[in-house]
């Protein structure tokens, strides 16, 4: 069988697949990842192969600009009295929102169908935000598998094709210029463009109603390291680990890399710390407490077994990779799709969120302090491991998923 992923040109989207793509490759499937020439080193890092497609167009300036103006119309003065935003406003932002994607699938579609048609896959499974994927399923005449990256962003504000009619609600349309591409290929818009959905989100932590939903379970990844010998040595007393991607950062200012107020809240407290950061946000840090180490372009998985507790942004990789080492976990997050994982987090228990303006370094320091000693979170933490444990590994998924293409029929 021949698989096709199609991952969201971030490597940290990209990182969540691998599981599966070593799964399949493991029992003797091929597998492609066409992803834009930007993300060829984190595919080829994994040990796949990658199929460029595309280039042309940023797709990260295009989410900067989007975020940028929503930012610029979220204003007092486009609000009526109850603090809503004006009619007028929100079809402006509805109509905004899809642009960076309709565009990113404009840029790939040629490459994608091209290479579609030559390769022949027997099955596609994409990130629901490439929507230049069914594209390509179509041009084979292929299912196409959805692949969540956490909980179920995209049908939860309701984005076109993932699972929620237009009629539902007038959100899910599709814009027009989308549509047209979709008919330029042959393939269909429609509410739901995939035939199941991959879900490697504990169900807790998950938004309810996933359309046909596969639980698998999460697989940590992020790159290849060497692990160093002071992780095989027991801490001498509670290890936090302080984290901070650096997405935010960039769509946001540096205003929202929240480091150096976190350590500060810290260095009260009678912990280890280890700041895993990449090098370019180390530099952001100019003093460090006692106690403190900083690490870059080590792993999670590979600090997480040592540590009490973790501090982050609540991006769903990160999350993940904490609770299925069973770490409760604070949270502070900066994003729209942050705050979504932050609140279902706090729901099972396994961890605390501080909101935009709940970050000063007394509250930092006194919610690290209850995820250390209140044995409550810990064992929610530990609660939403083993539930996280008994979902199919991505080797039990792959006989899933080859049955979904022998019973497939093409439109």
């Amino acid at each position: 069988m021949r698989v096709l992923f199609t991952p969201y040109p971030w490597a940290s989207h990209y990182y969540q697949m691998v599981g599966l793509v070593w799964a399949f490759r493991a029992t003797g499937h091929e597998v492609r990842i066409a992803v834009p020439p930007s993300l060829t080193g984190a595919v080829t890092g994994s040990g796949a192969i990658a199929v460029p497609v595309g280039g042309s167009y940023d797709l990260n300036a295009g989410i900067t600009d989007l975020v940028r103006a929503r930012h610029e119309l979220d204003r007092p003065d486009n609000r009526n009295e109850r603090g809503e935003l004006r009619p007028e406003v929100r079809r402006t932002l509805l109509g905004l929102r899809m642009v960076p994607h309709t565009r990113a699938a404009e840029d790939i579609a040629g490459d994608l169908v091209a290479f579609a048609r030559a390769w022949r896959p027997d099955l596609v499974i994409y990130d629901p935000l490439v929507y230049g994927a069914p594209l390509a399923a179509a041009a084979a005449r292929a299912p196409v598998v959805r692949h969540l990256w956490g909980p179920d962003m995209t049908r939860n504000i309701v984005m076109p094709g993932c699972g929620v009619s237009a009629q539902d609600d007038p959100r899910a349309a599709w814009p027009e210029d989308l549509a047209a591409l979709y008919e330029r290929y042959g393939a269909k818009p429609q509410a739901d463009v995939a035939a199941r959905t991959l879900d490697n989100c504990p169900e807790s932590l998950q938004l309810p109603g996933v359309p046909n939903r596969l639980p698998m379970r999460f697989t940590a990844y992020n790159g290849s390291a060497v692990a160093p010998a002071w992780l095989s040595e027991p801490p001498a007393r509670p290890r936090v680990c302080v984290t901070w991607g650096s997405a935010a950062t960039a769509l946001l200012g540096d205003g929202t890399f929240l480091v150096p107020r976190i350590l500060d809240a810290l260095s009260g407290l009678d912990v280890e710390i280890v700041v895993a950061v990449k090098e370019a946000d180390a530099a952001r840090i100019p003093d460090l407490p006692a106690r403190t180490r900083i690490v870059t372009g080590m792993p999670l998985e590979l600090i997480m077994p040592s540590c009490d507790a973790i501090i982050h942004q609540s991006g769903s990789g990160t999350t993940l990779t904490a609770a299925l080492h069973g770490i409760p976990q604070l949270t502070l997050p900066q994003v729209a799709d942050q705050s979504l994982v932050s609140e279902r987090l706090a729901r099972t228990g396994a961890g605390i969120g501080l909101a935009s303006d709940e970050t000063e370094p007394h509250a930092i320091k006194a919610a690290a302090q209850r995820l250390l000693v209140d044995g409550e979170h810990r064992m929610a933490a530990l609660r939403l491991r083993e539930e996280m444990l008994a979902q199919p590994t991505p080797s039990e998924t792959v006989p899933t998923l080859a049955d979904l293409v022998a019973t497939h029929q093409p439109h």
